[in-house]
């Protein structure tokens, strides 16, 4: 349970709506699959019977409120100094490690590590997760400053992500490796605005 001061200190950041999350997060595995089968990489897009419907920044903006200005976040940047890396002594961290470390810290009164673990998580759960479950290296040091998070181009490191998650996929499925399972990396719970897009398309 986040106290008020947590909820000031993480509501300063771009990621104040990390506390809405509660729970997972339902995603539509069928639907997953078969976007995957349908994206077009040299048109940016899928097609859907006869359409094209396109996937760029501004859909990610749009639904996540990213900014798209700023720098681009190095994701495999060495963070070896970062405080909050030298929380975890393995040589790879994944989510699950920073879940228990929160609840560790749970009545810590050092509130700013708590919040940096909280938004660490996020990013690393929701926005930037790898199918592996490890997380960034390039994370650690960008939350040793939360004041700096909005600084970041967030929108379009996410985008990026995804969208080379999406053409390794792709590659997967067309040589049928992966026992017919569907794993992606990045948050592909805004893939499922395509369909509405195609939807809202073809209604008008």
């Amino acid at each position: 349970m986040l106290t008020e001061e947590h909820k000031a200190c993480i509501g300063r950041t771009p990621f104040s709506w990390f506390m809405e999350l509660v729970g997972k997060v339902k995603l539509n595995r069928k639907l997953l699959t078969g976007l995957c089968t349908r994206w077009v990489e040299r048109r940016g897009g899928f097609m859907i019977r006869s359409d094209l419907v396109s996937f760029t920044t501004l859909d990610v903006c749009v639904l996540l409120g990213l900014r798209i200005g700023g720098c681009l976040v190095d994701l495999r940047r060495e963070s070896q100094d970062s405080p909050i890396r030298k929380l975890f002594p393995s040589t790879h961290v994944y989510v699950k490690m920073i879940f228990d470390e929160i609840q560790k810290r749970r009545n810590d009164v050092n509130v700013d590590d708590f919040c940096k673990l909280h938004v660490l998580l996020g990013l690393s759960e929701f926005l930037l997760p790898t199918v592996s479950g490890s997380v960034f290296s390039g994370l650690f040091s960008i939350v040793d400053d939360l004041g700096e998070l909005c600084n970041y181009n967030w929108g379009t490191t996410m985008f990026q992500f995804l969208v080379q998650s999406l053409y390794q996929t792709w590659t997967s499925l067309q040589a049928d490796v992966g026992g017919g399972h569907t794993y992606i990396g990045g948050c592909a719970y805004v893939l499922q605005v395509i369909t509405m897009k195609w939807l809202d398309k073809t209604h008008l």
